[in-house]
């Protein structure tokens, strides 16, 4: 219901299954990182430094220009569809 979750990274292998209505999922390669502003290093909610501070859906190109660079896959998941996404 309106629920985004913020642009991250695993550190373990993921299958997203979903179950009830849809889901839109954007997957960047590992060779993208560079481009996502991704932290070396985090604390609290982003302690493990996997959490972008790039809102996909409201991208600020004049604070993060380099994600123009970036290429993604988009997919959009439908009850019983389960993606596996490597760590």
């Amino acid at each position: 219901a309106g629920t985004v979750t913020p642009l991250h990274h695993d550190s373990y292998d993921n299958l997203l299954t979903q179950v009830v209505g849809f889901k839109y999922v954007r997957l960047y390669e590992p060779k993208e990182t560079k481009y996502l502003y991704v932290p070396k290093k985090g604390s609290g909610i982003n302690a493990q430094g996997n959490i972008s501070p790039v809102e996909c859906e409201n991208p600020d190109f004049e604070v993060y220009p380099l994600l123009k660079d970036a290429t993604y896959t988009d997919a959009i998941l439908g009850p019983g569809d389960m993606l596996f996404i490597p760590s």
